[in-house]
């Protein structure tokens, strides 16, 4: 996948790399950049021109080159495999690379024989195939200036909720008794059991004097 805008967007397409040139922002699967690396460490330029020997649109070539960012800009020699008539325009030629891209291993094109490249050619119809993809693209992402918004609508702020210790509910619902109270009553019961016991005494004191007597 390769797209471009002039707008900025947060790609949800996992994988996806951006980069910038310009004033274009340019979305690039991360396979493809892979092997944009690969070839850009492999072939200047000229010599990628020379390997594959592109016949059709030399100046989108060149205008692609020195518009788009390394490394895809390596890529530009691939535009020699559409049918002559593509205009110097960023965006049909960065579509033109996302159709071939997604239906050839540009790496491994370089390897092949040359009569076998030559078999291989894309029509001026691969605008119309690139548009619906950058469509679905563009749907699914968010533009930048966004984001902010975006990252406080989902982050809920966190509530706390009292919790509720059923062992202090218990406390504090449970009326304890009055310890004065009773205590006092306590005092009164045993006052009166020891005035009891002194009268026991002496009713025995006075029987036993009269058995004496």
């Amino acid at each position: 996948m390769l797209v471009t805008s002039k707008k900025r967007y947060l790609p949800t397409t996992i994988n996806t790399l951006v980069l910038a040139k310009n004033d274009d922002f340019f979305y690039i699967h991360r396979d493809v950049y892979d092997k944009a690396i690969i070839l850009n460490d492999s072939f200047t330029l000229d010599e990628l021109i020379s390997n594959i020997e592109p016949q059709n649109n030399l100046s989108a070539i060149h205008y692609f080159y020195e518009n788009s960012p390394a490394p895809i800009n390596i890529l530009a020699p691939f535009l020699g495999l559409v049918v002559e008539g593509l205009p110097e325009d960023i965006e049909i030629l960065t579509g033109a690379i996302h159709v071939i891209t997604a239906a050839t291993d540009v790496k491994a094109f370089t390897r092949i024989h040359t009569e076998l490249r030559k078999t291989l050619e894309f029509s001026l119809y691969i605008q119309e195939e690139y548009e619906m993809a950058w469509e679905r693209f563009f749907m699914t992402s968010i533009p930048y200036e966004e984001r902010n918004t975006l990252i406080n609508t989902q982050a809920q702020p966190i509530q706390e909720v009292p919790i509720n210790n059923p062992a202090e509910e218990k406390i504090e619902n449970t009326t304890l008794p009055d310890f004065k109270s009773n205590t006092d009553e306590l005092i009164e019961v045993d006052d009166e059991f020891s005035k009891e016991m002194e009268k026991e005494k002496l009713r025995n004191i006075l029987q036993i004097d009269d058995m004496n007597i």
